[in-house]
């Protein structure tokens, strides 16, 4: 399939769908919450239009919690993945990876770099997520436990993607 925005659609529609009906359903232990529908934001084109970027992640974020019940805790974790994206995507990625058409990947950054913007971002929106979920810091040790589960584990599953889903080609 050539066509971009039907890649884009297909891309949005699915990871939402293993979000929402999949991912969200999981009861590990009640620590344990993936988040992957911030691979959507990460994978979107170097070069986008920054207001463009930040109207992406409040919508997307706010999308989710409508279907998760979160009062917005998604869309303030989402726009703030989205507004630190351009400074570790500046940071992480090679020089020569400018073109309006060039996404992050694996491919693109090379394991080491795509691993550590995933885990640098990732961790910023559950950092964000998991206290405005809970809103208190009165337990704290237990929210701090929950974003480390579920960010390794979030993690995990976008590298997995990568590798499963993303073309081979530079």
């Amino acid at each position: 399939m050539n066509n971009p925005i039907a890649k884009n659609i297909i891309l949005v529609v699915g990871v939402l769908f293993f979000q929402l009906m999949i991912l969200n359903q999981l009861n590990l232990a009640q620590s344990l919450l993936p988040l992957i529908y911030p691979i959507i934001i990460l994978s979107l084109p170097r070069n986008i239009n920054k207001s463009l970027l930040l109207g992406i992640g409040f919508g997307l974020g706010l999308t989710v919690d409508v279907f998760m019940n979160t009062g917005g805790a998604n869309a303030v974790a989402c726009t703030l993945l989205a507004f630190f994206r351009t400074f570790f995507l500046s940071s992480l990625a090679p020089s020569d990876m400018g073109s309006e058409t060039i996404r992050p990947s694996v491919i693109n950054m090379g394991f080491k770099n795509y691993a550590v913007y995933v885990f640098l971002l990732l961790a910023i929106h559950h950092v964000a997520f998991f206290f405005l979920e809970v809103f208190t810091f009165d337990e704290v040790l237990w929210t701090l436990s929950r974003i480390i589960v579920s960010l390794i584990f979030s993690s995990v599953l976008v590298l997995v993607y990568q590798y499963l889903f993303v073309s081979k080609k530079k």
